[in-house]
């Protein structure tokens, strides 16, 4: 994986975050997510710990630690299959996390298409995502996430925006 610390020697950031409609739980997701990238391209920074304190965070001490979880999930999967570097932004620099990446947008797609049912979509999405591997894994992975998403959403006191 890819830190921002390489930026110069990979280009643009990609996409401004603001542009994209992402929702809290998105933004929140795409943050821990980043966390756990940073991990595996930098282990000695432990960012797996960031990852599960946004996730406590933002999610609460009950489903926060199932979120984590399950975006690890999401991950792990996508680098059993993917060949190339997954390029990211890192949570923790103001100036890189204003941006989503091609790698992250394609992966923010798969999770939007399965938290609304589309399963083509997010197949497709997550084929691309994969290079062309088997997405099975991706696809199952971001329907358990999804799941506790709708979960999270039905037991809120007020709808969480998806």
């Amino acid at each position: 994986m890819t830190d921002c610390s390489d930026r110069d020697r990979h280009g643009d950031r990609g996409e401004p975050i603001s542009a994209l409609g992402y929702s809290t739980v998105e933004r929140s997701l795409l943050a821990v997510l980043r966390h756990y990238c940073a991990s595996f391209a930098v282990p000695d920074r432990q960012s797996w710990i960031a990852a599960i304190s946004v996730a406590l965070s933002d999610f609460g001490d009950d489903r926060g630690p199932g979120m984590a979880v399950a975006a690890l999930g999401v991950l792990q999967s996508i680098r059993r299959v993917r060949r190339s570097a997954f390029r990211f932004n890192a949570a923790d620099c103001a100036a890189c996390s204003a941006f989503v990446t091609g790698h992250e947008r394609q992966m923010m797609a798969a999770l939007r298409a399965t938290l609304r049912g589309q399963g083509e979509a997010a197949q497709a999405h997550a084929t691309l995502l994969c290079e062309g591997n088997d997405p099975g894994g991706v696809v199952r992975a971001l329907g358990v996430l999804a799941d506790l998403i709708h979960a999270r959403a039905a037991s809120a006191p007020s709808p969480a925006t998806l």
